[in-house]
C-alpha cells in the first residue's frame, strides 16, 4: 500500500508541476509557436484555489498511505509542495489583477453562486434575471436572450458574438458572468449564433453579425433599444469589431464596441502571435501572401476611420493564445487615429478567462458594466451619430 501511495504521489505531483508551471510561466513562447497548452493554463489560473485543495488532499492521502517510506514518495511529496507553492503564487498574481480591476468598478462585484464557487461551472442564472434560449432569428440560426425579469421597454441592448476560432463555439461557453451582470444593471443581452468557416467565409460571418445588430434593433419583443452595443470574445471580438467599423447604414451603427481577448490583425503583420495554420486552412482558405488585400479587408486594424464608435479593449496580460500585444497594437492604432478607446489589461489572466466564473471573470464583467454606464448610457446622448467615412 505504501508503494502504491508513493507511485500515486510521484505521478500526481509530476503532472501537477508541469501543468502548474505552464500556468505560471508558459512552456511555449506564444509569439513563436502555437500551443494548446493555453487551455489547461486558463483552467489552472482561474481555479487555482480548487487545484491547491486537490494537491493538498492528494498529498495528505498519499502520506497517510505510507508514501514517505519510499524515496519515490519523498520525491513526489517535494514536487507536490513545489506545485502548491506555484499555485499560491498564481493566486497572488490573480489577486493583484482583481484589485486592479476593482478600481475600475463603481458598485459591487457579484459573488459566485452554486457549484461555480468551487469549479467555475455551471454558472447559474441569478435571481432577477431571465434567460430565453434557442430563439430563431434567422433560418437555421438561433440566439439567447438574457434580460432583467422586470423588463425595461426602452433599455440598452448588447449584442454578444461568441468565440471559437471562427470554426465553432457557443455563446453559453463564455461570458455568462458578463451577461448576468449586465442584466442586473438593466441591460438585455442578445447572444447570437452564426455559421462557421470553412462552410462560409469570414466576410459572411461579419455580414451575419451586422444582420444580428439590425435584428436586435427591431425584433426584440417588448424592447426598443435606447442604446445598442456590440461585443465579443476572441474570434467573436474580431467579428464584433469588424461589424462596428464597417457599418454601412443607420440600423447597423452601434453606440460602442467591446472586444475581449480579440484578434484585430488577421494578417499578423507584426507577429504579435504565433503563426496559425488553421487561419490559412480553415478560416481564410489562403495564405497572407496569396491574398494580402483580403486579409487587410477583414482586419479591424485596417478599418479604423473618423466615424468609428468608442471602443473598450479587454485583454489578459498572460494570454498565450492571443498575446496581449494584439490588443495593445489595436489600441495604439485607434489612439493614433484620434478615436475614443479605453484599454483594460487584466493582469495574470489567460485567454478565455471568462469561460469559468472566477473572481477575475466577475470583476472584469463589473468593470465592463461600469464602462458601459459611463461611456454609453451617460455619453451617447451627448454624442451625435456619425456615418462611417472609411
Amino acid at each position: 500500500m505504501s508503494l502504491v501511495g508513493a507511485v500515486f504521489l510521484a505521478v500526481v505531483g509530476s503532472v501537477g508541476l508541469i501543468v502548474t508551471w505552464n500556468a505560471a510561466r508558459p512552456l511555449v513562447d506564444p509569439t513563436r509557436r502555437y500551443s494548446p497548452w493555453w487551455l489547461p493554463a486558463m483552467v489552472v489560473v482561474e481555479l487555482a484555489p480548487f487545484w491547491l485543495l486537490l494537491h493538498a488532499g492528494a498529498l495528505a492521502l498519499a502520506l497517510g498511505a505510507g508514501a514517505w517510506q519510499h524515496e519515490l514518495g519523498r520525491n513526489g511529496a517535494a514536487i507536490s509542495v513545489l506545485s502548491m507553492l506555484l499555485l499560491c503564487w498564481i493566486i497572488g498574481r490573480s489577486s493583484i489583477g482583481v484589485r486592479r480591476l476593482r478600481r475600475l468598478v463603481l458598485g459591487q462585484v457579484r459573488p459566485a453562486r452554486g457549484r461555480a464557487r468551487l469549479v467555475g461551472r455551471p454558472i447559474p442564472t441569478p435571481p432577477g434575471v431571465t434567460e430565453q434560449h434557442g430563439i430563431e432569428w434567422r433560418e437555421g440560426l438561433t440566439l439567447d436572450l438574457i434580460r432583467p425579469e422586470v423588463l425595461n421597454p426602452t433599455g440598452p441592448v448588447l449584442v454578444y458574438v461568441h468565440g471559437g476560432g471562427w470554426t465553432g463555439g457557443d455563446p453559453q461557453r463564455q461570458a455568462r458572468d458578463l451577461y448576468h451582470a449586465l442584466a442586473l444593471d438593466g441591460w438585455a443581452t442578445v447572444t447570437v449564433r452564426y455559421p462557421f468557416t470553412p462552410h462560409v467565409s469570414v466576410e459572411d460571418q461579419i455580414d451575419t453579425v451586422k444582420a444580428a445588430i439590425r435584428w436586435a434593433r427591431t425584433n426584440l419583443d417588448g424592447i426598443e433599444p435606447s442604446h445598442l452595443v456590440v461585443a465579443g470574445g476572441s474570434a467573436g471580438a474580431h467579428l464584433a469589431a469588424m461589424a462596428a467599423l464597417t457599418a454601412e447604414h443607420e440600423h447597423e451603427w452601434v453606440d460602442a464596441c467591446v472586444g475581449i481577448y480579440g484578434v484585430y490583425d488577421m494578417a499578423n503583420r507584426n507577429h504579435q502571435r504565433a503563426y496559425w495554420a488553421k487561419t490559412r486552412r480553415e478560416v481564410m482558405l489562403a495564405s497572407v501572401d496569396e491574398a494580402p488585400e483580403r486579409y487587410r479587408a477583414v482586419s479591424p486594424l485596417d478599418q479604423i476611420h473618423d466615424g468609428s464608435p468608442p471602443m473598450l479593449i479587454v485583454h489578459g496580460t498572460h494570454d498565450t493564445l492571443v498575446p496581449v500585444g494584439e490588443g495593445e497594437q489595436f489600441v495604439a492604432a485607434l489612439r493614433a487615429a484620434g478615436r475614443p478607446v479605453d484599454f483594460v489589461p487584466v493582469y495574470g489572466a489567460q485567454h478565455a478567462f471568462d469561460a469559468l466564473s472566477s473572481a477575475t471573470s466577475r470583476t472584469a464583467a463589473a468593470a465592463i458594466g461600469t464602462w458601459l454606464r459611463r461611456e454609453v448610457l451617460a455619453a451617447a446622448s451627448e454624442r451625435p451619430g456619425q456615418a462611417p467615412t472609411a
